[in-house]
């Protein structure tokens, strides 16, 4: 993990979060500095998936979730979600699943399920 800056408890909405090639970033929104980036043990070089809730970033990749702190992207937990393989993850959670980006993400898992004629409602 490389940690360039801490963020400030509570100061989460001047960044933005990105997942990419088994790794997380925090970015400043304003000066596009990286303040920190972690590496997601064991989930190689794919995509990860990302929730920020309750000042908790839930992160997975390669077939695991991991809870990260926000300030400085140090690993909380881990879950290796055993016996359900390392594709793809897609996260949400009840909070969140009333969003635009939920249901977007829900309408995609739908089409390619080959299930077109359900809706996602709020």
């Amino acid at each position: 993990m490389t940690i360039a800056h801490s963020t400030s408890p509570g100061r989460h909405d001047d960044l933005v979060f990105v997942g990419t090639y088994g790794h997380v970033l925090a970015v400043d929104k304003q000066r596009g500095e990286t303040l920190w980036t972690a590496s997601l043990p064991s989930t190689g070089w794919g995509v990860v998936a990302i929730v920020y809730e309750d000042d908790t970033l839930y992160c997975a990749s390669g077939g695991r979730l991991f809870a990260l702190d926000p300030k400085n992207g140090h690993i909380l937990w881990t879950n290796k979600m055993k016996g359900l393989g390392s594709g793809p993850v897609y996260l949400t959670t009840a909070q969140s699943s009333g969003t635009q980006a939920a249901q977007n993400l829900l309408a995609h898992v739908q089409k390619a399920a080959g299930n077109n004629a359900a809706t996602a409602t709020t």
